[in-house]
């Protein structure tokens, strides 16, 4: 009876302490919300959390690692680098703990009754080992939420896939470390690793790759914020350009009402044949000038007018009907990359094409409660199977034309991220020699 109450406590205070490993893991990564793919990383998370790590058992350490692997590469979201990134991450983080807990502090309180080969005979002493495990994991765990909630970029950050890489090749250093202590210790030569008297060195590894994670967390900070600040710039240097075109817009304007009474004396003082050629005169030098005002939405005004400009100057035919009445209830850098990006996808492939085949549709509005956006380009030789969603058609893309190839091709992938982020869809297709990209929004009750 004492037994079974021994294995209903331990099993209560494991459970327990998952909770917060969940909630820390989800602050850095976004875990679906699929009932079966969230109940299988929960189980993941708990063995992660009660698995012991003892020097001389590699076992459990490579079982345990491929095990997490794949729960978060089959339940969370985001690019392939990012799972592999945050999973090596968190591992790497709970092996240095585990390891600590299970050769250092369990040996140093409970010394005679440790490590037995059968249970021990006093049933007590068993529940205070199960109970002081539980107990140092599940104040671990929540010290790993703290810590996590406190320094972690906001849930909507984004990283490019070069620098999940670079993450991954930090966070591969104290895994690996920890990795080959357990490949090179022989518990046959070295001292008995049932013994209280382990090498001081193994203790300062694990401390120091425990550690490591607080500066990998930081890492991921400071590069959130500052792909951050490269998107708020991006949106100032794009509202200046605006704001420098609209000046210059008022300017002509101003010119032109100044001219008007000129004009209309010219007009009055010439010859009836000539009229009609001077009034096409103005209509020309009055159609020069775009519209700087598509909708209500200060950002689309600003990067239409942008990208209208960049169209016209690569001779691209544009058509754009926009039905955005008010301000649109999102981030303004969001907004700015998703008119962005699909426009520049769609200036560079037509780019490719020949002066007469190059046009541009957009079109975006707000209707029955979602923010649209469609975005239409001819293409040459690339389409992809009609209605597939942006998941499935992603890897089938066609490479950028840029030069710095390293650096760009992340357009679609950047827009996906910001649509799923507002709970949205992105699809993409061809249709007759069309490529289309449609995303639309939910937008909140009270607006529009």
């Amino acid at each position: 009876m004492t037994a079974f109450v021994s294995d209903c406590i331990w099993a209560c205070t494991s459970v327990i302490s998952v909770l917060p490993i969940m909630h820390a893991l989800e602050a850095l990564i976004t875990v679906s919300t699929q009932r079966k793919k969230r109940c299988l990383l929960y189980v993941n998370c708990w063995l992660l959390s009660i698995t012991p790590i003892l020097l001389g058992d590699i076992v459990n350490l490579l079982v345990l690692t491929s095990c997490f692997l794949v729960s978060v590469l089959y339940a969370c979201e985001g690019s392939l680098w990012k799972r592999l990134a945050v999973s090596t991450l968190y591992a790497s983080t709970f092996f240095s703990f585990n390891a600590l807990r299970d050769n250092y502090l369990k040996p140093y309180f409970f010394p005679k009754m440790y490590f037995v080969v059968t249970f021990p005979a006093d049933i007590v002493s068993l529940l205070q080992i199960q109970l002081f495990t539980n107990t140092i994991s599940l104040l671990f765990a929540l010290l790993l939420y703290a810590g996590i909630k406190k320094f972690a970029p906001e849930k909507s950050y984004t990283l490019s896939d070069s620098l999940w890489k670079l993450l991954l090749l930090l966070t591969a250093t104290p895994f690996g470390t920890i990795l080959s202590i357990f490949l090179f210790f022989d518990g046959n030569t070295a001292i008995s690793v049932y013994t209280l008297e382990h090498s001081s060195l193994y203790m300062c590894v694990f401390i120091i790759t425990l550690l490591s994670f607080t500066s990998l967390l930081w890492c991921i900070r400071v590069l959130a914020r500052q792909q951050a600040l490269e998107r708020q710039n991006s949106l100032m240097e794009i509202n200046r350009k605006y704001y420098e075109a609209m000046e210059q817009q008022h300017f002509e304007i101003r010119r032109l009402k100044h001219d008007l009474a000129n004009h209309l004396q010219v007009l009055s003082a010439l010859p009836a044949s000539q009229q009609a050629e001077y009034i096409q005169t103005l209509e020309h030098i009055t159609a020069g000038m775009q519209p700087l005002s598509y909708c209500g939405d200060a950002t689309v005004n600003a990067v239409l007018s942008v990208k209208k400009a960049a169209m016209d100057r690569y001779r691209i035919r544009s058509e754009i009907s926009i039905k955005i009445p008010a301000e649109l209830p999102f981030g303004k850098t969001d907004i700015c990359a998703l008119y962005a990006n699909a426009i520049d996808n769609a200036i560079e492939a037509c780019r490719k094409l020949k002066e007469s085949d190059r046009t541009i549709l957009i079109q975006s509005k707000t209707q029955k409660g979602l923010f649209c956006l469609k975005v239409q380009n001819p293409v040459s030789d690339f389409a992809i199977t009609p209605a597939h969603s942006a998941v499935q058609t992603l890897k089938n893309l066609p490479p950028t034309s840029k030069p710095d190839k390293n650096n760009h091709g992340f357009g679609l992938k950047s827009i996906h991220e910001i649509v799923s982020k507002y709970d949205g869809e992105l699809e993409l297709q061809s249709v007759g020699g069309m490529f289309e990209l449609f995303l639309y929004i939910p937008l909140p009750d009270r607006i529009f």
